[in-house]
């Protein structure tokens, strides 16, 4: 028998009696509500793990958070349920992939080599070389070249991001609620020094790197739109923008460990 589908503001008041009461009927029924905050979170990680892991399997792991989420939460604290569980919830699935070492140690390597050909054909041919000449140089498919980037690619941006969920449990700046902020005071604080340190470390990014950060997170365009500004393949710059996620990373951990 399927459940009958709650709105919002329904959604307030079930959560409102079950955390007075905790009846497991009430919790089933908030479950089934929340379960599009699972999704949606699945969704976002899904595209940047690529093969790492499965949905379905993020999904588990992330009910099982809501699950928990539902036994934490207090409302005294200003933040709303869907803020609150959709930041633990992500957390749990960030902590999930990384768990899968979804780097192996084969996929290192042969970015290694990728690297150097990029460098040598450069050196070469005064110019970015393209992903097909890579690939010739390597004497293997373009498709091998462009995935394995894409594979490096997600990899870079996931580590990154995980560094963030360690730091602050917030990924994105749209996930927490200025209410969120306003009751908190000294997480305002942080949250601007934090800010301040990743401005810094987009700054000492080389121009090319900067640049791709820019356009891609400040401007939101696509690789493709990008390559064409900048007159470079879209494996370029694809391979830049780990190598950036990578820099980022590196400052955000120089920075915790003060």
């Amino acid at each position: 028998m399927q459940m009958e589908q709650m709105s919002r503001e329904e959604g307030k008041t079930v959560l409102s009696v079950y955390l007075k009461n905790g009846s497991q009927e009430l919790r089933n029924k908030l479950i089934v509500h929340f379960l599009p905050v699972v999704r949606s979170a699945a969704a976002q990680l899904r595209g940047m793990a690529g093969s790492f892991t499965e949905e379905e399997d993020l999904i588990d792991q992330g009910v099982l958070a809501l699950m928990e989420c539902l036994d934490r939460y207090d409302a005294s604290k200003g933040a709303q349920f869907e803020t609150y569980a959709f930041i633990r919830v992500r957390g749990a699935m960030i902590d999930y992939i990384r768990s899968q070492d979804w780097v192996p140690h084969r996929a290192r390597s042969f970015q290694k080599k990728v690297d150097e050909a990029y460098s040598m054909l450069a050196h070469e041919k005064m110019r970015e070389p393209e992903a097909d000449e890579v690939a010739d140089f390597l004497d293997i498919p373009v498709e091998k070249v462009e995935k394995h980037l894409t594979y490096m690619n997600h990899a870079a941006v996931l580590s990154f991001e995980a560094v963030l969920q360690d730091m602050t449990g917030v990924i994105a700046k749209d996930e927490l609620e200025a209410t969120d902020i306003d009751t908190k005071p000294e997480e305002s604080l942080f949250y601007r020094d934090l800010q301040r340190t990743l401005a810094e470390a987009v700054e000492a990014l080389g121009d090319k790197e900067r640049l791709v950060v820019s356009l891609y997170y400040y401007e939101e365009l696509k690789y493709s739109e990008i390559a064409e500004i900048m007159g470079i393949g879209q494996s370029r710059v694809c391979q830049i923008h780990t190598k950036a996620m990578k820099k980022l990373k590196s400052s955000l951990e120089e920075y915790v460990r003060g």
